[in-house]
C-alpha cells in the first residue's frame, strides 16, 4: 500500500511586495511567500504522527509550496523534489472579470477556461500524470505539497458533486465532505493506493 498525503497550505503573506515591471502576474503569484501563520502550519507538519514515516516530499514550483515542504524534509533529512505539475491552476486572462467569476464558472463547468488559462480538467490531467510517476516509485509514504484548486481538481475525479445554498461546489466521498467550498488555512488529504488503484481517501485536516 502507498499512502500519499496531499497538502495545500493556503495562508500566504498579504504584505505588499513590489516586483520589477517585467514580472508577470503568474510569476508574482509563484513568488508569493507564506504568512507567519502559514510558516507555523508548515512547521506543524513535522509534529504530526500521521506523517512520521514520510520518505520523500514533493512540492510545486511556488515559493509557498517549497517553504511548506522544507521543514519536514530538513527534519527527516529526505529529498524535497520540485515538480511543476503540482503548480496551481493557470488563471489566464481575466480581463475585466474578478477571480470569483472564474471560480464560479469553473465550479460548474470543469472544461471552462480563460484565454491562456487552464480548466479544472486540464489541471486534473497533469496531476494524474504526476501520480503515474509517483505510484511506480519505491517510496510508500509520500508528502505532496500542492494548492487548493489543483488538489480539488484531483479529488473531483473520485467524489460526488453538489452545491450548497450559496451555489458553491461541494465534493463528498462515501458521505464524507472532502471539499466544502470554503477557505481553510491548510488542507491535508490522504490517498491510499494498492499498486496503481486508489482504494480510498480521507480528509485529515
Amino acid at each position: 500500500m502507498k499512502h500519499l498525503y496531499f497538502v495545500s497550505n493556503n495562508l500566504v503573506s498579504k504584505t505588499n511586495v513590489i516586483h520589477s515591471k517585467e514580472t508577470t502576474f503568474k510569476s508574482a503569484r509563484e513568488k508569493t511567500m507564506l504568512s507567519k501563520k502559514g510558516e507555523e502550519n508548515a512547521l506543524s507538519l513535522t509534529k504530526m504522527k500521521v506523517l512520521e514515516d514520510i520518505e520523500v516530499v514533493y512540492a510545486s514550483e511556488y515559493f509557498g509550496a517549497m517553504n511548506t515542504g522544507k521543514y519536514i524534509a530538513e527534519e527527516k533529512r529526505i529529498d524535497l523534489v520540485i515538480d511543476k505539475r503540482l503548480n496551481e491552476r493557470v488563471v489566464g486572462n481575466l480581463g475585466t472579470n474578478e477571480f470569483r467569476y472564474l471560480k464560479g464558472m469553473q465550479e460548474h463547468d470543469f472544461n471552462f477556461k480563460l484565454e491562456d488559462g487552464e480548466s479544472i480538467n486540464d489541471v486534473q490531467k497533469r496531476m494524474e500524470d504526476f501520480l503515474l510517476d509517483v505510484l511506480i516509485s519505491p517510496e510508500k509514504n509520500i508528502l505532496i505539497v500542492t494548492h487548493n484548486i489543483a488538489l480539488m481538481s484531483l479529488i473531483a475525479k473520485y467524489c460526488n458533486k453538489g452545491y450548497n445554498l450559496y451555489d458553491r461546489l461541494i465534493l463528498d466521498y462515501h458521505d464524507e465532505v472532502i471539499f466544502d467550498g470554503t477557505f481553510h488555512g491548510m488542507d491535508i488529504i490522504e490517498f491510499v493506493y494498492d499498486e496503481d488503484k486508489c482504494v480510498g481517501f480521507r480528509r485529515i485536516l
